[in-house]
């Protein structure tokens, strides 16, 4: 987990807990002026609401008057949150202005003490670097009995801070009083080891709250999140959130899954490009900066900074948490990009989240391979509640198809064509023999759904969808044309036993399993599209069926051999294409009846096509129903 920070004209990152009359960064802590509010000048930023990733313990809850006492200050253990810059006092309980006592011991490369009211009663930071957990030695004062807590104001980076970080109660007594509370003395022993880990169980920070972007999504903003009903349980993988008071338009955007960028885009339709964007982006040094851009679409560079202006949006605060990238912004009521107006009183927009992992380089952002989705209607921006995300219907049908088509028909009509041509013998469908009848049912249908998939994702995509790194568009469109072709080529198949039969053996033969092959490994990629919305685990589902393949493949090529060793040299079972060099077929071979063990291989193809099916239908329920996780709890009522 690490800190980001705001941009700055120089290279200080860090500044903590500045009170002088002017606003100013002190990379080296804060002065000793700095003490009365504890609170920054950084400009009009103002504190975090939200319950501070920080905690204060003590060794003790008691401690005598001169004596000392270990205080420990960090972030729970199992959610360790760096430090950047703090400021720290013990404070009167009764009179909560008054700063008591005296720190001792602080570690000296990342911490120094300064003075404030008395000498060395404040420790602040000495760098801007993260820092972790840090331990003190404080003396109480000699002259105070009483209660005091230790009171801090922790900066994560210049524009996210958290004021009032408290810790328990400590009691300052008397000295002859008895303490029963094991106290931490100063020894080299003790100074030595290293901070002590904060306790989880903190009472304040047992309860899960939401992160601050999903608050009032229901009353008071405009949320819109992908997947859908992720708002609710506060775990969406990218998220937009628009607040309006009066004229102004604060937009929050947040990406989970530890990503480079997170953009939200006002469009005019549910398709990227000619869409007005706002980047969230992390450098490579940690940096959060904060860009407007313009996309193309489909066309290169798809993302272009250069073609909207900067200044139409204001960064008001950024961090990454637990991989989660967070910004929050305003943006001009009215501005102007690539000479088309954005009204956003008077205006209705479609809302787009996206997040990636990479940049193509440092001025444009890479794909988006964690999250994409769009609203589904133009949405005035000044209206609250939660947005829903555009249909994908076509885009579940696309797939739907084709799984059905490359892993159900196609894998039946083969294998029909393959090791069924002296089987049936005797025996017509329309005219032709069963296995040639059924493979041409399986393999059209196969060409009806490819052809109707193939539309359909045109309509979607309008027009060829850039799938990133993923080559599922590739692999697809190859899979396409060889599909289309293959009636083609049947429809003007040489006669057996003519010359150019050759050609045409090879080529059919090559172009079918060529795209049988591809069909699959397409449907592979498909699991990895962040569209699909597919889980991990379909991969394994897909690997069953092609291991179940492979091997139904192999035991019916073994019984082929067998077959045609018992009548001898003349091969009919084996391999439909064994005519591959043309010329006439054998004479000796008898065709009246069915090949030897042809009722092994119907048993074999009686387990082969249901289970086929099978596992085509479990994958295009996937498909239909994704994403499956979020749809089964919705069916029971989770």
């Amino acid at each position: 987990m690490t800190v980001k920070m705001l941009p700055r004209k120089r290279n200080i990152i860090f500044a903590l807990l500045v009170l002088v009359p002017f606003s100013e960064q002190y990379s080296s802590g804060a002065p000793p002026g700095a003490c009365e509010d504890q609170l920054p000048r950084h400009e009009s930023i103002v504190p975090q609401s939200s319950a501070p990733p920080y905690l204060i313990l003590t060794s003790s809850a008691q401690v005598r008057q001169g004596d000392t006492l270990n205080v420990t200050i960090g972030s729970p253990a199992g959610a360790p949150v760096p430090i950047g810059g703090f400021l720290l006092q013990a404070r009167e309980i009764q009179n909560p202005d008054a700063i008591v006592g005296k720190f001792v011991s602080v570690p000296a490369t990342e911490t120094h003490v300064t003075t404030c009211a008395k000498p060395n009663d404040t420790v602040t930071h000495s760098s801007p670097a993260d820092k972790g957990a840090l331990s003190f030695r404080w003396q109480a004062p000699t002259d105070f009995l009483g209660g005091v807590e230790f009171r801090a104001t922790v900066a994560q980076s210049y524009a996210t801070f958290w004021k009032g970080v408290e810790s328990p109660l400590v009691e300052v007594v008397t000295p002859n009083t008895e303490i029963t509370t094991q106290m931490a003395q100063s020894t080299s022993t003790t100074t030595a080891r290293a901070p002590p880990v904060i306790m989880e169980n903190k009472p304040k920070l047992t309860t899960q709250k939401l992160d601050e972007i999903y608050q009032g999504c229901a009353d008071t903003k405009l949320c819109f999140g992908v997947p859908q009903n992720c708002i609710e349980k506060g775990d969406c993988k990218a998220i937009v959130a628009v607040f309006v008071a009066g004229d102004v338009y604060t937009f929050e955007v947040q990406g989970t899954g530890n990503p480079k960028y997170v953009a939200a885009a006002l469009s005019l339709d549910t398709k990227m490009g000619d869409d007005s964007a706002m980047e969230c982006v992390r450098n490579n040094n940690g940096i959060i900066n904060l860009y407007t851009s313009w996309t193309y679409p489909k066309v290169e560079p798809y993302v272009n900074r250069s073609d909207s202006p900067q200044d139409i949006v204001q960064l008001l605060q950024s961090s990454t948490i637990d991989g989660k990238l967070y910004c929050k912004f305003t943006r001009d009521a009215v501005s102007t990009v690539k000479g088309i107006k954005f009204d956003l009183m008077n205006k209705k927009y479609n809302l787009m989240i996206v997040s990636g992992d990479g940049m193509k380089d440092p001025e444009r952002v890479g794909f988006h391979t964690i999250a994409y989705e769009s609203s589904g209607e133009p949405l005035a921006l000044s209206s609250v509640g939660t947005a829903a995300g555009a249909s994908k219907l076509l885009l579940k049908l696309h797939g739907c198809f084709m799984v059905a088509a490359w892993l159900g028909a196609s894998s039946l009509g083969i294998i029909l064509a393959r090791y069924y041509r002296q089987t049936w013998v005797g025996r017509q469908l329309g005219g032709k023999d069963i296995w040639f009848a059924y493979h041409r049912i399986f393999m059209m249908t196969t060409w009806l759904l490819t052809m109707a998939g193939f539309v359909l994702i045109l309509i979607e995509a309008r027009g060829w969808s850039d799938t990133g790194d993923n080559p599922h568009a590739i692999t697809g469109i190859i899979t396409v044309v060889l599909c289309f072709l293959q009636p083609i080529g049947a429809f003007f198949r040489p006669h057996p036993g003519t010359n150019k039969r050759i050609y045409f053996n090879w080529t059919h033969w090559l172009a079918g399993n060529t795209a049988h092959i591809l069909g699959i490994v397409t449907i592979f990629f498909a699991v990895y599209l962040q569209k699909a919305e597919l889980p991990a685990w379909t991969t394994f589902v897909l690997a069953a069926f092609v291991a179940f393949h492979v091997v139904m493949h192999l035991v019916l090529t073994l019984t082929a051999c067998v077959s045609d060793g018992s009548i001898g040299s003349a091969r009919v079972n084996a391999f439909p294409m064994k005519d591959m060099l043309g010329g006439t077929r054998p004479t000796q071979i008898d065709r009246t009846g069915d090949a030897p063990y042809s009722g092994f291989r119907r048993l074999l193809l009686g387990i082969y096509g249901p289970v086929v099916l099978l596992f085509a239908l479990a994958v295009v329920c996937l498909v239909a129903l994704a994403p499956i996780t979020e749809t089964y709890n919705n069916i029971m009522g989770a």
